[in-house]
């Protein structure tokens, strides 16, 4: 038995896809703004900064292109 997604669900998946691809695009700017000027981070919680460049390490070590 195959399960079909209508287009419109398919559209919506491939939105949410397009749209994580920016959000960490977006991540990725802002960690570099954290990185180059310190003071840039003094409204956030610095564990939150951390997490961020976190996880932008680790995007970017397992991204291969």
């Amino acid at each position: 038995m195959y399960i079909r997604m209508t287009d419109k669900a398919i559209r919506e998946q491939e939105e949410i896809i397009r749209l994580e691809a920016e959000a960490i695009e977006l991540l990725k700017y802002i960690v570099s703004e954290f990185n180059t000027d310190p003071t840039s981070v003094q409204c956030f919680d610095l564990r939150k900064v951390e997490e961020a460049k976190l996880v932008v390490t680790k995007l970017n070590k397992l991204q291969v292109f």
